[in-house]
Formats: structure tokens, sequence, C-alpha cells
């Protein structure tokens, strides 16, 4: 039978394993004591208590077993955050899903969060639903966190099957769904690219590229329905020639940004769905002779940091990257500690950033 003192607060140092009990009875004061310096609850212990525990802990670098204490609350304090694995990783190339700056900023402020309310982050790439499946019954999580999700038709039957089956609180962004158990926040994205559309339409310009492999990806459709929807009430129609198939990155923009450049069609202005890929575009249009934004106005999607960097300065639709993840995890920790969120789907704004890469025609 585990005593809750000695499980919980296993110390290593080494191979020498120490217990509550040892450092209480070092420091002279009772396990409690030292149960609340070590949790931070310096209120309930005097300052030469508090100093006096933690010398002890210092002399002999211990540091707590938190394997040892997640068997006694049950809980690892670990949230685990998946995002898709591309094929391209597997195939030996340096190409990784974390280059993309957007998926960067997005860990890098759900971390922040997470680590400031004392929970730890375990990233892994899937690639199908089976190892979805297998992750998520063999992984000790007391959360899942489903970043930009592309694993096909039965992503949302999986994920509302883990959570009937785990009881984890899960957080979909970039993805929709109606399960009321699931934390989902996502931005406007229909909206986003008749923003960015209607921009270049009110600025004088008809052939309007749009820059997406949408088919099949229901963010990335959604974007273009935004784009169709301004072409269409413009009355300057959707021309399928206008639409170019490419992936949102990088490479695939510069492919973009050269195709559009050989394109007979005299093609003015674009919209696209990630900054990155709209920085490959004005790469790609240059080297195909195109200068932006005299010949080429471009607009991009996220409004990463990155957009400001570029030359010109690229306008670009912002969707508040920091408030989407802060937002998603303040959802998340109260699901954690209470159990239940009021609301669990939010739907947030965006609007479009003006700078330097289009160009008005009147």
């Amino acid at each position: 039978m585990y005593n809750i003192f000695s499980a919980k607060y296993i110390l290593r140092n080494g191979d020498k394993n120490m217990t509550l009990k040892d450092i209480a009875e070092k420091a002279g004061v009772s396990m409690m004591t030292v149960s609340n310096v070590i949790n931070g609850k310096h209120s309930r212990v005097s300052a030469a208590t508090i100093e006096k525990v933690n010398s002890i802990i210092k002399e002999y670098n211990y540091v707590p077993n938190l394997s040892a204490r997640s068997l006694t609350v049950k809980s690892s304090h670990i949230i685990g955050v998946i995002v898709p694995l591309d094929d391209k990783e597997d195939s030996g190339t340096s190409v990784s899903y974390f280059d993309n700056p957007y998926v960067s900023s997005m860990i890098g402020v759900i971390e922040r969060e997470l680590r400031d309310n004392g929970y730890f982050v375990m990233i892994r790439a899937v690639r199908s639903q089976d190892d979805l499946s297998i992750l998520m019954r063999n992984w000790n999580v007391d959360g899942a966190i489903f970043l930009y999700p592309r694993l096909g038709d039965r992503f949302e039957d999986s994920i509302n099957a883990i959570v009937a089956e785990t009881h984890l609180p899960v957080v979909l962004f970039d993805a929709r769904t109606d399960n009321p158990e699931v934390i989902n926040v996502c931005s406007d994205d229909r909206k986003g690219c008749y923003l960015s559309t209607r921009y270049l339409i009110n600025r004088g310009h008809k052939k309007i590229a749009f820059v997406a492999n949408y088919e099949g990806n229901p963010l990335l459709t959604d974007r273009f329905e935004g784009y169709r929807t301004a072409m269409e009430e413009s009355g300057l129609g959707c021309d399928p020639d206008c639409i170019f198939s490419y992936s949102p990155s990088y490479e695939e923009g510069i492919a973009a940004g050269k195709a559009i450049a050989a394109s007979a069609l005299k093609i003015t202005g674009l919209v696209t769905t990630a900054d990155i890929c709209a920085i490959g575009i004005m790469e790609g249009a240059r080297l195909g002779g195109l200068r932006i934004p005299t010949d080429l106005s471009v607009i991009g999607y996220d409004n990463l940091a990155v957009s400001t960097y570029t030359t010109p300065k690229l306008t670009t639709i912002s969707q508040n990257v920091i408030k989407k993840a802060e937002t998603a995890m303040e959802l998340l920790l109260e699901k954690l500690r209470t159990g239940h969120v009021e609301q669990p789907h939010v739907q947030l704004d965006v609007e479009l950033v003006e700078r330097q890469s289009t160009l008005s025609l009147l």
C-alpha cells in the first residue's frame, strides 16, 4: 500500500532515492511542511523553514520524481501535441513540418501557457488514424491538442472515439467539430480570403488568382469559398484557370509564382492561404521576371512575424495566431480543473493588414 507522502514525492539523486519523510527528518519538520515547501505553499511555512528545507534539497541535488507522483495523483501533468506527418519527412529529405512558422508559433504559445500552469508538453507527429489510436491508448497524458490535422475523412470519427474511450480533454485547431466534448478554436476562414479578394477587386484588379490545393481539405476549402464568393459577387466570375493547386508551403509557393509568371492569363493579383506560401510566390514570380507589386500584387494569410521581414513587406490576413492559441489553452486549463467548459467552440474574427505587397490599379 502506498503512503501518499513517500510515493508522491520520491526524490532522486543518481541511484539513491529519498522520500519526503527523509527530508522531513533531516530538517526536523513534518512531512506536510516539506510538501508545502515543495509545492510553493509558502504562506503556511516560515521563511527560516523554507530556507532550511530548500538547502537540504539543494545540498543533495534532489529533484521530484514526476513518475512516482503521477502514480498517486493519477495525473502526469503532460499534454500531448499531435501534428500530421508529412510524407516528405519520411523520404529522407530535410523537409520538416516544424519548419512551418505557423506551426512553430502555435507550439511556442501552447508550451508557454502550459508551462506557466505546471504542465509539460510532449510532441508527436502521426500519419494515420491507426497511428493516432495506438498513440492515445498508450500515452499517459492528461489531454491532447491536435494542430492542423490532415488525417482524412475518418478523422472526426477517430477524435470522437478517443474522447468517448479515454475521457481526455481534447483541443482541435484548424478543423471543425460538433462534438461538445471537444474544445474547438478556429478562425473565420471564409471571411479571411473574402476580405483579401475584395481588397484586390476594390483596387481595380480583375484577373485574381487563388493559390492552394484546397480540394479535400475543409480548412482550405473554406478559404477558397471566400475567394469564390468575392469574385462572383463582383461579376468577375471564378475562372478555373486562375486557380493554382499548390500546397501552402514555401517550396510550392515558388513553383506557383513561376507558373503565374509564365501564364498567358495576365494575372495582376493573387490570394493564398499561408504567409509562407505567399513569400515563396513572390520569390518564384521574381525569378519568372515579375516585379512585386508593380506586376503582381500578393496577399498572404496568418500575419506571422515573417511577413514583416520580406521585401516588400507582405499584405496579409491576420487571424491573430497568439490569441488563437491562448484562447484554446484557457479553455483546456478550465476543462482540466473543472471537467467542463461552458462554450467549447470558439470562432475568432480576422482582419486584413495592409503593407507593401499590393498595388492599386485605379
